[in-house]
């Protein structure tokens, strides 16, 4: 255990909250402001105890409530580590690739494919994907992973017109945008994506190895190569653990409170 990480952690004894809630919030802080990095490890509720000269019931509270609100989680030898992540905005409004966002995390990415196959869909569909009628789709469902911990599930659809062969060469580990770039010579010009908050179904959880209807956050994706054609519809799913920040402006707060009442 690192000494800092102890130091770090305070409380105010001149305070009227509690001692538990001013560890939980201290944490919490030192978690946002990126102080306690992902999967770092917490010092021991008994340790931190000791060192702030208080009950090691009053720590063990406050690592308690983290766990519930997703903050933290309780290893399997009993230690504690950060489970927050945040990917920032720019990874859902600008075209930036699940594998470099993970990468700028500080993480090790890898990619687990669960589905890859030809489908044709019908034109209904097709054209509410935004493609054209009989359009031949590879579909490929993966899990992008940071040191081997699932972070999203991301399922996608690539026309067959525009990626040739691609059903026979491509394996599915790779990184898409670099390998549409290196083998096709495309590339991501604009990505168009829609984000909300929803519950994950059983079978997502259990990829995700979240529990049944952790909160998550979906995104449909429509991704337009320099030609301006539509190469990939996507829709992702991501961990309980992952947090991105929204910028909402007064009219949006507005109309939905309008549209509640």
């Amino acid at each position: 255990m690192r000494s800092n990480l102890i130091e770090a952690i305070s409380i105010d004894r001149r305070s009227a909250v509690s001692f538990t809630e001013q560890i939980k919030e201290s944490i919490k802080a030192l978690i946002l402001d990126q102080t306690f990095y992902y999967q770092a490890v917490l010092p021991n509720p008994a340790h931190l105890a000791k060192h702030l000269h208080i009950e090691t019931k009053e720590v063990q509270s406050a690592y308690d409530e983290l766990v519930d609100v997703r903050y933290i989680k309780k290893r399997s030898n009993d230690d504690y580590e950060v489970a927050y992540f945040e990917l920032t905005n720019y990874f859902f409004y600008r075209n930036v690739a699940i594998y470099d966002a993970i990468i700028a995390l500080g993480m090790t990415p890898s990619i687990q494919c669960l589905e890859k196959k030809v489908v044709k869909l019908d034109n209904q569909k097709l054209l509410a994907m935004g493609f054209k009628s009989g359009e031949k789709l590879l579909y490929i469902n993966r899990i992008y992973k940071g040191n081997d911990v699932p972070i999203i599930i991301l399922e996608n659809y690539l026309p067959l017109s525009v990626f040739e062969d691609m059903d026979k060469r491509f394996i599915g580990t790779e990184p898409l945008n670099a390998y549409m770039q290196k083998e096709y010579g495309i590339y991501a010009k604009l990505s168009n994506r829609v984000t909300k908050a929803v519950n994950l179904t059983s079978s997502l959880a259990l990829l995700l190895g979240e529990r049944k209807h952790a909160a998550s956050i979906q995104s449909t994706n429509k991704v337009y190569d320099q030609h301006d054609r539509l190469i990939d519809y996507g829709q992702s799913h991501t961990t309980s653990s992952y947090y991105f920040q929204a910028l909402v402006s007064r009219d949006e707060m507005n109309n939905y409170y309008q549209r509640e009442k």
